[in-house]
């Protein structure tokens, strides 16, 4: 397959390459198509998980967000961090 790129970014790849980064320009689109597929893998993970509370949300499964409940949470997470335990890669920002 051929594409034409725009100016811009064949000079920000050619730039890569020429830095040493990567040994071609083809090492840079599969660098960029691998993290592409990661973010749309992260965002799709994320919707699922968004729909998954949604539904919770539908059947009436859901808990008021109260102060105390909040306080519960922040409790929570201080007892996990004092263990050494790490979050979720899903609730980081």
């Amino acid at each position: 397959m051929a594409i034409q790129l725009p100016a811009d970014l064949e000079t920000r790849i050619r730039e890569k390459v020429e830095r040493g980064d990567y040994s071609d320009a083809d090492e840079v689109v599969r660098e960029a198509m691998h993290l592409l597929d990661a973010r749309d893998h992260q965002r799709a993970s994320l919707r699922a998980k968004l729909q998954a509370g949604i539904d919770q949300l539908d059947r009436g499964d859901g808990v008021p967000f109260t102060p105390e409940l909040m306080a519960e949470i922040r409790q929570q997470v201080q007892d996990r961090y004092e263990r050494g335990e790490r979050p979720k890669a899903d609730v980081l920002p």
